[in-house]
């Protein structure tokens, strides 16, 4: 009877042995089964999330969400691949090419503003019918001496203001065609300023000084110079020094010959 009892004591002990054994085995696959599907699932959701983002890998070190821990800021380095698509410049050629282009407009504007351009004179041809007579021989009638303002048109072709710095005038006797004795000087060293542009309405005004002899103070001091206006041909070689605004000075000159009162009385509109 023992001997029964010790059979069925092994026998059930086999049995309950081979249940756990099984039962081991079921769980070992259940989870290597769990462990290939959820690793078939990320690699499912790498796959559709690379597809998102038309090619790229999602970043290893922030685990796919492209973002980095505000905390972490300063202290993580972004690695770029050379070959990267944000290294290459986007329409750098064309912004360096507007900036050459815009660069040229302006030095070229500023060079055509500043550069000088020619300042010229005009002197008018219209007689001085007034002059101040302040000495003459009223015996012989050989010297005659007298002084007047004169004026003289400039024409100003800068785009910028220039300084008039002196203005002289040498006096040449016309009277007769071969003469050519000095008989005067001029000038005015007033500074004065013309403006842009000024086309010829600038004037610029000076004064004369005039002695003449000779025939020449005859003639004006003729008896009938109280009936009739006399005049003289004078010769006006005018020297205007002008000033640029960066300091640079030049002359510029002019000449004219004019018709000038020399009677006595030295107004020529009115005569008695």
């Amino acid at each position: 009877m023992s001997s029964i009892n010790t059979r069925f004591t092994k026998w059930i002990n086999s049995f309950r042995s081979r249940i756990r054994s099984d039962t081991s085995n079921s769980d070992t696959a259940n989870l290597v089964d769990s462990n290939n599907a959820h690793s078939s699932s990320r690699r499912a959701e790498s796959s559709d999330y690379t597809e998102l983002m038309g090619g790229s890998v999602p970043c290893p070190s922030c685990n796919g969400s492209g973002r980095i821990p505000k905390e972490l800021e300063g202290t993580l380095v972004a690695l770029i691949p050379v070959n990267d698509e944000r290294l290459k410049p986007r329409k750098t050629c064309i912004w360096i090419s507007l900036v050459i282009i815009v660069c040229v407009l302006l030095a070229s504007g500023a060079f055509y503003i500043l550069m000088p351009r020619q300042v010229t004179l005009n002197g008018l041809s219209y007689p001085i019918e007034v002059v101040n007579v302040y000495d003459q021989d009223n015996v012989t009638h050989t010297k005659i001496s007298f002084f007047f303002t004169n004026f003289v048109n400039v024409s100003n072709g800068n785009y910028f203001p220039i300084d008039v710095v002196n203005i002289s005038a040498t006096i040449f006797n016309r009277w007769q065609p071969w003469a050519t004795d000095k008989v005067g000087n001029g000038g005015n060293g007033t500074a004065m300023k013309i403006n842009p542009l000024s086309g010829n309405k600038a004037q610029l005004y000076f004064n004369n000084t005039v002695q003449l002899t000779g025939s020449v103070a005859e003639y004006c001091q003729a008896p009938y110079s109280h009936l009739t206006s006399l005049y003289v041909n004078l010769q006006f070689d005018i020297t205007v020094t002008l000033r640029y605004y960066y300091g640079h000075e030049e002359q510029v000159t002019t000449s004219a010959t004019q018709m000038v009162c020399c009677i006595p009385s030295g107004n020529c509109t009115h005569t008695w």
